[in-house]
């Protein structure tokens, strides 16, 4: 191409490609992106563009071939959309498509010149639209340019469709393109992990999962949540369409001491910056609009499984969040409430966003115009995982840069990105709509909140900030009555866990142990750890007998438990306390707590193996390592029945080949044995949840390396060896403190007097070591005991 030409792709040769490889359904959000590109096919609004810049040297023919590789790896970038017979849209994988970026080199002009062209070309790049059908896409729906500036300088743009990619996968491009072109101008091989999943096995997963029952309690949560919902948004300078117009991004940078005071902030009110942030945004549009109940979408990532972390595609799903500004609120209560109804949101993202809008009352399947006019995105770099944000490739560096804006989607997007200079606002606004001044002073006016805030955290939420004349503005017609944002709902599912948490000890001011599914046993060990803790059992199982559940990832599992720790404790910290599988449930749930911004200074595992230890061995090991612990487990169950603590029914049922042939019924009815003495073990202390669920999900979870204190309690009954490490496997997995302490009894027996007084001395002297208290802490705003 000639050089600073402004229109680098000629829509015949952008890919050359051959025979469909593979056909998919198409995901409810990707049918209702379509519908979007149909309503205006020539548009461009719904392109994403993304800029990073490249410090040192890269060759023409490693970004050829890098970029050809990752398109060969990942199917969503092979893929066309294609109307079927019936009508329904489906994705079509090519098994090869040649892609061939454009190469723009602007070291020819003079250096004052060079910035102006390099805006240009990005702005085109940007707003040039993919070339649809009104039946089908072109392949691929990506471009690439890379546009040199200097002998050490370049830049690379993306224009992504959201059919095919979001944020992440965006990260996970750029990511795999920089150490393929790292390692082609080294002269080295590089054997990236083949890609296990595509997002055409995650969009038949996700249909599977949708035309059955599993989430219709998600349906119900939606359905409720958005019963009497009303469109809000800020009242624009002049009326008019949205999507498709041309947007401007305006922004303000905040200073270092201002962002480190309001990180520090969220931190002691427990708080993620992103809920913080996200609250001030919320209580700034109140302040302007005078509006009783703020409406906001927000994009969660959609990839709680390890396994879709991988996964290049449009996963990430937007929520909607209904925040009412209640009479008397101080800014922490409204900002308490951002936060749980942002977290409950989170509980409930699996159901696509293009379902959920069908419970709008006033929702038109033929109208794609968006459900919410303004949303917020809170981010510590331009895109979602950041991995490759400020990172060292070989010779050469990548830096996350701010890019273009395609066209305006809804009214108002807001950004908090992090950056090398500092933290930035920013809003996209359509400029059919807006004035740059109006843009401006909500930008004001959100920097006035942080800073209201962090000079004086308890104050009403009126009285945060004052505003200027110019800065007040009515919302837009239509706004929620006052009722709805004052209504409370119960959920009965909510009130149903409530019903689970059991409180043991509800003295103390000290960090709240909380302990999954033991609540029998535990007396001692609360009495032993001493009465200036809170002591609290979550009754984890879901029923006392047996009931038919999903089959479900071992983290889903864990992200029930966190949420019954919110309920028992809205907010941190915790100290988190398991026996047996129920261990590395705490241990997960302590991760995504910890994710979510709480403090968790300590888990407390007992007799808990690490998931994967056992399932990895080798074939040998494993069948010796059961004999071992059947023979192990027949002598403690012979000591029990000879104290007389189980009868011989209950010995016999605790082997599972027995128990599934039914032998104690079979002696009970020879009157061999009698038959009041038999009960089943199954539903003695709720074992069928752990043994026939929680087990199976186990031995399918890969456990990453956990961060954060942790201290592991093993019976003495249980002798040390290779098959049975002392440390049951953590060895390298824990980082930031890991202890191991023997514990007088068995398996079934350490919690007693005795082994209760071992945890209680360690544990204390664990909090004496951190200085765990609650002398300093809000405790209004802390545990719920």
């Amino acid at each position: 191409m000639n050089r600073g030409e402004l229109s680098p792709w000629p829509q015949a040769d952008r890919a050359a490609y051959d025979t469909v490889v593979g056909v998919y359904p198409a995901t409810p959000n990707q049918t209702a992106c379509w519908r979007g590109v149909m309503k205006n096919i020539t548009g461009s609004a719904l392109n994403a563009a993304f800029r990073r810049k490249i410090e040192g040297r890269i060759s023409d023919a490693a970004v050829m071939t890098a970029l050809q590789t990752v398109v060969d790896r990942h199917e969503i970038l092979r893929t066309r959309f294609r109307v079927q017979q019936d009508g329904t849209l489906a994705q079509e994988v090519f098994g090869h498509v040649s892609f061939k970026p454009a190469q723009v080199d602007l070291r020819h002009l003079p250096t004052p010149l060079r910035e102006a062209e390099l805006q240009k070309l990005g702005l085109a790049a940007a707003r040039e639209p993919f070339a649809f059908t009104v039946n089908s896409s072109p392949v691929p729906l990506v471009r690439v340019m890379l546009v040199r500036m200097g002998h050490d300088l370049a830049y690379l743009h993306l224009t992504v469709h959201p059919l095919v990619m979001d944020g992440w996968s965006v990260d996970l491009f750029v990511d795999e393109f920089c150490r393929l072109a790292d390692a082609h101008d080294a002269g080295r091989s590089l054997d990236l992990p083949p890609v296990d999943l595509h997002f055409g096995d995650y969009a038949r997963w996700q249909a599977d999962l949708l035309g059955g029952p599993a989430l219709e309690q998600q349906r119900r949560y939606w359905r409720d949540k958005l019963n009497g919902l009303a469109r809000f948004s800020i009242a624009a300078d002049r009326p008019g369409v949205v999507r498709g117009e041309a947007a401007e991004i305006r922004s303000i940078l905040l200073p270092h001491d201002l962002t480190d005071r309001f990180e520090a902030l969220a931190r002691t009110r427990n708080h993620t910056l992103a809920s913080l942030a996200t609250s001030t945004a919320a209580a700034a549009m109140h302040l302007i609009t005078a509006e009783r109940e703020i409406v906001l979408g927000t994009q969660l990532a959609g990839r709680d499984d390890p396994d879709s972390e991988s996964i290049v595609g449009p996963l990430l799903n937007p929520v909607l969040l209904r925040l009412p500004v209640l009479e008397g609120d101080t800014f922490f209560d409204f900002a308490d409430r951002v936060r749980d109804t942002t977290f409950e949101a989170m509980q409930h993202q699996m159901l696509p966003f293009a379902e959920v809008e069908t419970f709008l009352a006033d929702h038109d399947p033929a109208d794609p115009d968006p459900s919410y006019a303004v949303s917020i995105i809170i981010q510590r770099s331009n895109i979602s995982s950041a991995s490759v944000s400020g990172k060292n490739f070989g010779a050469f560096r990548v830096e996350s840069v701010p890019s273009h804006c395609a066209g305006a989607q809804r009214d108002l997007n807001l950004f908090m990105v992090g950056r090398d200079e500092g933290w930035r606002l920013s809003c996209e606004a359509a400029t059919a709509r807006y004035d740059t001044a109006t843009i401006d002073a909500l930008l004001s006016v959100w920097r006035k909140v942080i800073e209201g805030v962090i000079a004086n955290p308890c104050a009403p939420i009126g009285d945060v900030t004052q505003l200027d004349p110019h800065e007040r503005r009515h919302a837009a017609p239509g706004g929620p009555p006052e009722a709805n944002a004052l209504t409370a709902w119960i959920n009965p599912r909510i009130e149903a866990l409530k019903e689970r948490i059991a409180v043991i000890q509800k003295a103390g001011d000290g960090v709240p142990i909380i302990a999954l599914n033991s609540n029998s046993v535990l007396y001692p060990v609360a009495r032993a750890i001493g009465t200036d803790h809170p002591f609290i059992d979550i009754q984890f199982c879901p029923s006392p007998v047996r009931i038919e559940l999903p089959d479900r990832h071992f983290s889903d599992h864990a992200r029930d438990a966190v949420e019954m720790i919110r309920l028992a404790c809205p907010h941190g910290p915790y100290v988190l306390f398991g026996l047996c599988i129920f261990g590395a449930i705490a241990l997960e749930a302590a991760r995504i707590l910890k994710e979510e911004g709480e403090d968790v200074p300590l888990v407390i595992l007992n007799d808990t193996y690490r998931p994967g230890f056992r399932e990895n061995l080798g074939l040998f090991d494993r069948s010796l390592r059961n004999w071992q612990v059947r023979w192990r487990t027949f002598h403690t169950m012979h000591r029990r029945h000879a104290a007389g603590e189980i009868s011989f029914a209950e010995w016999l049922d605790n082997y599972r080949l027995l128990r599934g042939l039914g032998v104690t019924r079979l002696l009970a009815r020879l009157g061999l044995i009698e038959s009041a003495t038999r009960r089943d073990v199954m539903q003695d202390h709720n074992r069928w949840f752990p043994e026939e669920v929680l087990r199976a999900s186990q031995a399918r979870f890969h456990m990453r390396p956990y961060h954060g204190r942790v201290v592991l309690f093993r019976n003495t009954a249980m002798v040390p060896g290779r098959l049975f490490p002392r440390d049951f496997g953590w060895k390298g997995y824990v980082n930031g403190g890991f202890m191991v302490s023997d514990c007088p009894g068995t398996h079934d027996t350490m919690f007693r007097p005795e082994g209760a007084a071992v945890i209680g001395k360690v544990v204390r002297r664990i909090f004496a070591e951190v200085g765990m208290g609650y002398s300093d802490r809000d405790n209004d705003k802390g545990c719920k005991t």
